[in-house]
This record gives C-alpha cells, sequence and structure tokens, in this order.
C-alpha cells in the first residue's frame, strides 16, 4: 500500500485537531495549514473528504473552524485512510491467462500478499489518531 501526500496531510491535519480536541477549540484552516505546512487550497479539498467521512464537523464564522467529530481513541488510521485513499488494494488479477489454471508460485504469491495485507489493515484498525499523538517522554538521564 502506498499513502499519497492526500493521507499523509490528512493525517498532519487531525493530529493538529488531536492537540485542540480537549480544549473543544476549532482550528480554522489557515492555523492548520500553517502549523502543518501543507498547502491551504489542498487542505481545504482535505477536509472536505475529512468531513463528509464523518471524521470531522465544521463550524462557520468568526471562531468557527474544524473539530475532531468523534474522540481520537475512536478514530482509527484505517479509517482515515479509507476515506481519503479509499479501499486497501488486493493483488491484481489482471494478468490471469484465460482458461488455464495460475501457476502454484502465482498461488501461492496471492495468499501472501493476502496475508501481509491482512496484517496490514489489522495493525491500522487498532491504531488510533490518539496513538499517533501520544507526547513522547523525555529521555532519563543519569548523573553519576
Amino acid at each position: 500500500m502506498k499513502i499519497s501526500s492526500k493521507g499523509h496531510y490528512g493525517l498532519l491535519a487531525l493530529a493538529e485537531l488531536v492537540a485542540n480536541y480537549r480544549l473543544r477549540r476549532a482550528m480554522q484552516l489557515r492555523e492548520i495549514a500553517e502549523s502543518q505546512h501543507i498547502p491551504m487550497q489542498y487542505l481545504g479539498q482535505i477536509m472536505i473528504l475529512l468531513k463528509r467521512g464523518d471524521l470531522v464537523n465544521a463550524t462557520r464564522g468568526p471562531t468557527g473552524g474544524y473539530v475532531l467529530a468523534r474522540s481520537p481513541e475512536s478514530i482509527s488510521v484505517k479509517e482515515v485512510l479509507q476515506v481519503l485513499e479509499g479501499p486497501i488494494e488486493g493483488f491484481d488479477m489482471s494478468a490471469r491467462r484465460a482458461g488455464q489454471p495460475l501457476p502454484i508460485v502465482t498461488r501461492r504469491l496471492i495468499e501472501t500478499w493476502s496475508r501481509g495485507l491482512q496484517a496490514m489493515e489489522m495493525i491500522l484498525e487498532e491504531t488510533t489518531l490518539a496513538d499517533l499523538c501520544k507526547t513522547e517522554a523525555p529521555p532519563l538521564m543519569y548523573y553519576i
């Protein structure tokens, strides 16, 4: 699976909203774009997709902007990527020869690829926005 700039920027924008989730403060598009160094017009298109996918809510007005639609703990990375990138692709069978059985190596490759996709999907489903946005503990310093 390849994640495009749309998926990457979308996750960065949502990470910015996670930081403001506890404050219940809406963030304007300009703020998110500047903070995460995302082109504003492109971010606008991404936020529309996230809104359609029920991942963010938008409010208008001087204090308006975007907020997460749900808690960061309830939004999986898989859900975000499916909204922005579409379904995770499987093995392309277009190279299959009409009327002939697939060679054993090809069948095993398809099985292996399928297991890899299932494992990746499980990890993306288990990983939430909250997991991505955890603050790192500073390294311990030992003095002698």
